[in-house]
């Protein structure tokens, strides 16, 4: 009988306990970070204008800005056959702006990327070419370095890698964007109007 006892005794207590609410519970954290590619340019438009101008004056590269006076005064230097020309102006989305070049931000939390020339919308009309365009980045802060040499190195063209980051690259970088026209003394332009030609460019910043 006491031998019975003791196990009814146990029986209730094990089925107290197992009627006890625990006092754990468990629960999920979870966490989503997207893949962050932002490139912007603030420059909208570089201009190479050649029919204004009555003075000579470089950029901070030390390359004459487009100018008629510039101009006129290549065709008169017997010992240039070509000369690369720094942009007349250049347009950008905030007016106060007065840069002689654009300024390119990477934002990004990817290790390694690159921008590059991505397409080329039209073509200068003869007697110049896409390639008479010569495009230089210049590291300003942050990561990668620039793919473009000395200035006038690098021709424009589409799938031309210009700046890279082949590890650690996430963050803010900022390059500065050049563009320079090499003109030739042996160009024939049309002689009954001004010449005018207009192409776009597309940047793309992508992973390797």
């Amino acid at each position: 009988m006491k031998r019975k006892l003791v196990v009814l005794m146990a029986l209730l207590a094990s089925l107290s306990l197992a009627q006890t609410p625990p006092n754990t519970d468990s629960h999920d954290i979870t966490v989503k970070v997207p893949p962050v590619l932002r490139l912007s340019l603030d420059a909208t438009e570089y201009l190479f204008d050649f029919t204004v101008g009555t003075s000579v004056a470089n950029n901070s590269l030390g390359f004459p800005k487009a100018t008629k006076a510039a101009y006129e005064a290549f065709l008169d230097d017997a010992s240039k056959t070509t000369q690369l020309f720094a942009p007349t102006s250049i347009t950008f989305d905030n007016t106060s702006i007065s840069n002689d070049y654009g300024t390119l931000r990477i934002n990004t939390n990817q290790a390694q990327w690159v921008v590059k020339i991505n397409t080329i919308t039209g073509n200068l009309a003869t007697p110049l070419s896409n390639n008479r365009l010569k495009v230089h980045a210049v590291q300003d802060a942050g990561k990668g370095s620039s793919l473009t040499g000395g200035p006038g190195d690098t021709d424009l063209a589409a799938g031309t890698n210009i700046i890279e980051a082949t590890s650690n690259g996430q963050g803010r970088s900022v390059y500065k964007l050049y563009y320079l026209l090499e003109m030739n003394i042996n160009d024939a332009f049309p002689s009954g109007s001004d010449y005018s030609s207009t192409i776009t460019v597309e940047l793309l910043l992508t992973t390797p």
